[in-house]
């Protein structure tokens, strides 16, 4: 009975350690939803890291940044995953830092970003760190590293 409890007690561990989701095993979480506060803090998801500066929200909100499926949008080439920032049209009073990780072909590239009522791409520029492209954004939505076609 006591092996049965402990089985049972470890089940429950494992399946409520993690607010992320992701396909199975060691494969890293498509979508991390984290609670982000006015202190700031971290979120990472698929190799990028979204960090929120101390200020950058007036209180606790419940993000969620994505992988979305499929490539760039028409128009475009990208050289990293589109992640979505949700939720959408969430504004914030100091810029959060986007690090994306891409795959640098040797054209050219730059962090593009949409906005809620603005759902076209634009150019925010950013700055290469090895295989990361790090820009600042004021608002979510969702953004990749790449080039117009």
């Amino acid at each position: 009975m006591r092996s049965s409890l402990v089985q049972l007690v470890a089940l429950v561990a494992l399946c409520s350690c993690s607010s992320s989701s992701g396909s199975s095993g060691n494969a890293a979480p498509t979508s991390v939803t984290q609670e982000i506060g006015a202190e700031g803090g971290t979120i990472e998801v698929a190799g990028a890291l979204v960090t929120f500066p101390k200020g950058a929200l007036a209180s606790s909100k419940a993000i969620t940044i994505s992988v979305k499926e499929g490539g760039a949008p028409e128009g475009f080439v990208a050289l990293s995953k589109v992640f979505v920032c949700e939720p959408s049209g969430t504004d914030f009073a100091q810029p959060v830092t986007m690090q994306m990780p891409f795959s640098d072909d040797g054209k050219g590239g730059s962090m593009f970003w949409s906005s809620g009522a603005d759902p076209s791409f634009k150019d925010v520029g950013g700055v290469v760190q090895g295989n990361t492209m790090v820009a600042t954004v004021r608002h979510f939505s969702s953004g990749f590293v790449g080039r117009k076609n």
